[in-house]
């Protein structure tokens, strides 16, 4: 199954990730961002656990996207690896992630594209006959 196709769209990044089950397309949407903004592959010594709350999963895949470019552009985390819990919780949806990285020195390695933040124009995530599919805009 392949993890992401780019979608035409004018000015930002369109993609359409796949995955085979919410943790599993999670996961996708997180190497596919980072596939576009960086091109060394990172070592994953470090880890770092990310825990999130939403009253959706659309909403869930924005807040962890985000936390993880925040994560990058701060912290200077480039993660690599992504172990993903995805519960209920009453009515909220619960990420609990543990996420392997490294540190990204932007003087050693270039940023290949500059995303600013996952956005919720288009957004949508489905079920198919795989497993799931979403549709993401990134904003350059």
């Amino acid at each position: 199954m392949k993890k992401y196709e780019i979608l035409d769209h004018t000015a930002d990044i369109r993609i359409k990730v796949y995955g085979k089950n919410l943790e599993n397309l999670f996961a996708s949407c997180a190497s596919a961002l980072f596939d576009f903004l960086v091109k060394c592959p990172p070592k994953k010594n470090i880890k770092k656990e990310i825990y999130l709350e939403a009253e959706n999963y659309e909403d869930l895949l924005v807040f962890w996207l985000n936390e993880l470019i925040s994560s990058f552009y701060a912290y200077h985390f480039l993660p690599g690896q992504y172990k993903i819990k995805l519960s209920d919780s009453g009515n909220k949806k619960i990420l609990n992630a543990v996420v392997a990285g490294t540190d990204f020195n932007p003087y050693d390695n270039k940023i290949d594209k500059e995303i600013k933040a996952a956005t919720y124009h288009g957004l949508k995530i489905e079920q198919t006959d795989n497993g799931y599919a979403a549709e993401i805009i990134f904003d350059v």
